[in-house]
């Protein structure tokens, strides 16, 4: 993967690990009321298209798949 492309999967993780602290999805709204917190969760924008999850009791959020 390019070092921009790189860069930007890095941002945007980044900031889907800042919400999932503060028990935020972006889509979904809170976490804590989420009856499957664990599940799949996509987020996508105009430039890629990202899957991941969220492990509250790992504080934890892995990143599954790209596409850009």
């Amino acid at each position: 993967m390019p070092t921009a492309q790189q860069e930007l999967v890095s941002a945007v993780m980044d900031g889907l690990v800042d919400l999932a602290s503060l028990g935020i999805d972006p889509k979904d709204g809170s976490l804590y009321e989420d009856p499957n917190p664990m599940r799949l969760r996509t987020y996508e924008d105009e430039r890629l298209l990202l899957w991941y999850q969220t492990i509250p009791h790992r504080r934890r959020v892995y990143l599954k798949r790209i596409n850009l």
